[in-house]
């Protein structure tokens, strides 16, 4: 786990706490690196990981605010996309399904059984964070999920292309947790790949990585139609 996952988690559960939860926002930055030994370059990265997955939210001379469940679903995703000034989220939904199908079509030629333990082993630690409600917990078991279908890829260039663009996309995957109504939903999802990588069909482990990416997109307030799929 780097740096930014573990400050993220400690600020997670602080989130949960009760000095926290009354006062309704998290203190200074400068206060709070200093409580957490942490730099500060990391607590906003932390930060900023918690505001993509819809934990917090930041407001500009007022300091960072915790996200009530009662406060429902973003409307728009655009205040807690973190990359808004540089790439538009739905082009890069459309370029992670494209790097990602072509993952896990060649994943389905080439995957061992070790290959689909490891990949079903992620889906359990994704099953167990929900239960516990551990939304850090579960983006890294997605990160983990998706990196190792590169990894059985076998291929080195798509494996440095995506290393590429590694935080960008994150920041996309974060953004389709934010619904704590769909948040169990890639479970199932994921579930699907892995069948169709197991069936060694190429065409079947693209269509169900497309349906995943289209999902993830909609949960992160995106319809998202893929040209020519």
């Amino acid at each position: 786990m780097n740096t930014v996952a573990q400050v993220a988690r400690q600020l997670q559960a602080r989130i949960r706490g009760k000095d926290w939860s009354r006062a309704g926002k998290l203190p200074g930055q400068r206060e709070l690196a200093g409580q957490l030994g942490v730099s500060r370059a990391s607590l906003r990265e932390a930060i900023a990981m918690l505001e993509s997955l819809g934990m917090l939210r930041s407001e500009p001379g007022r300091g960072v605010f915790i996200v009530r469940h009662d406060e429902g679903r973003p409307a728009r995703p655009d205040g807690r996309w973190r990359f808004h000034g540089r790439y538009a989220l739905r082009d890069v939904y459309l370029v992670r399904n494209e790097l990602e199908e072509l993952a896990a079509a060649m994943a389905a030629g080439a995957v061992t059984q070790a290959g689909i333990a490891r990949l079903r082993a992620t889906i359990e630690r994704m099953r167990a964070a929900a239960d516990a409600g551990n939304l850090v917990a579960m983006s890294e078991a997605d990160r983990a999920f998706h990196a190792h279908i590169f990894e059985i890829a076998g291929s080195p260039m798509l494996r440095d292309i995506a290393e590429g663009v590694a935080d960008v996309v994150e920041s996309s995957r974060q953004m389709a947790f934010a619904d704590p109504v769909r948040v169990r939903e890639p479970i199932d999802e994921h579930l699907r790949i892995v069948e169709a990588m197991a069936t060694g069909n190429p065409k079947a482990a693209r269509k169900a990585m497309r349906a995943h990416i289209r999902r993830a997109a909609d949960r992160a307030g995106l319809a998202l139609e893929v040209p020519g799929a």
